[in-house]
């Protein structure tokens, strides 16, 4: 597949979005498409681990002008309708949902939502309940790395030894085994350990502030406050739990993890007035969501659940695949992911290699 990838991504996609293809040979849905926001306006990318799961507006708009034209958009009460039972779907049948609740989703979203007129369900932490707008722990951790250079030492509580690192790769090794270690601890044991971490690499306490006074900076980083995110909900969104601090669920014991589970429906429902019966996982990967996960997420009310992995069945509806829209996607690479095309191949050169 790596080799043939690009051919795959400039000829033949192309080939068959403007043949209509892709979209009569679309599988049965419905397809579930997640964001994570759009860069917003004076925001320039410059670092892909941070901003490659953000897309531009333009990529946005288009996308959701394709959708619109050659896919039916339904809405997130149609989504839980069809969950009970009790509506069938059209055919094409695409839900649109957003993940970490970040500012751009008000700011910059909002605005082409409403122009083509769609409905998203967007998942928010329990950091959206607060009156005091904040950055996501692990954002944190990677914006303090980059700050204290492409060379530095640390020493965390956990380990015995002291860490040297050197070089972007050594950094992205570094960011993801912390985001592990970390995810493992209660809230106020990994609070301590990132301000040991940030008092380590030098970064002063009041280093937010250089986010917070940039507005370009403040809606690329920032979760919607309290305030905010009912200005979602007014404009007809629907909002879903995505954990109350965001941790990697697995790596919890399992009390923990159904209280970040169970209180974020409870908290957002008491805040909003209104039910929350979706769950997105934090992470979403194979690594961060088990069969434990899904039966918490059933234990705790919910109708359903989220990951972020591309699947061709729709049975589990405590594990339901979605399709994680990034910067990389050309709207022909996009639109072979929501057919199910990019699935098939995938599945095609599995079975191969498999009989190989």
């Amino acid at each position: 597949m790596r080799i043939i990838s690009p051919l795959l991504k400039h000829v033949v996609y192309p080939g068959l979005s403007r043949s209509g293809y892709l979209r009569r040979s679309a599988r049965g849905g419905p397809v579930v498409l997640t964001y994570h926001g759009i860069l917003p306006q004076g925001y320039a990318a410059h670092d892909s681990a941070l901003d490659g799961h953000l897309i531009t507006a333009d990529a946005f708009r288009r996308q959701l002008r394709l959708l619109k034209s050659n896919y039916n958009v339904i809405s997130p009460e149609q989504f839980l309708i069809w969950c009970k039972g009790e509506l069938e779907l059209p055919p094409r049948a695409v839900l649109l949902t957003c993940d970490d609740g970040l500012l751009n989703t008000l700011t910059d979203m909002l605005p082409i939502m409403r122009e083509l007129d769609v409905t998203f369900l967007i998942f928010v932490t329990g950091a959206s309940l607060s009156d005091q707008s904040s950055i996501l722990w692990y954002e944190q951790l990677y914006l303090w790395f980059i700050e204290a250079g492409e060379k530095f030492s640390l020493r965390v509580p956990w380990v015995p030894e002291v860490r040297q690192v050197q070089g972007r790769a050594q950094i992205l090794s570094l960011w993801q085994e912390l985001i592990r270690q970390l995810s493992a601890l209660d809230v106020g044991s990994r609070s301590q350990g990132l301000q040991e971490v940030r008092t380590q690499l030098g970064i002063s306490h009041g280093w937010e502030s250089e986010y917070a006074q940039n507005e370009a900076k403040r809606c690329r980083f920032f979760m919607l406050n309290v305030t905010e995110l009912r200005k979602l909900t007014n404009a007809g969104m629907t909002i879903g739990a995505h954990t109350l601090t965001h941790p990697m669920l697995s790596q919890l014991p399992e009390d923990l993890a159904f209280q970040e589970i169970s209180q974020s429906r409870a908290q957002l429902g008491q805040a909003l007035g209104r039910e929350v019966w979706a769950l997105a996982f934090p992470f979403g990967g194979p690594d961060a969501v088990s069969g434990r996960e899904s039966e918490l997420a059933r234990r705790a009310g919910f109708k359903c659940a989220f990951v972020n992995m591309e699947s061709n069945t729709c049975d589990n509806r405590f594990g339901f695949p979605r399709i994680h829209v990034s910067a990389g996607m050309n709207i022909a690479e996009f639109e072979a992911h929501v057919s199910g095309f990019y699935r098939s191949i995938r599945e095609r050169d599995f079975q191969a290699g498999v009989h190989a």
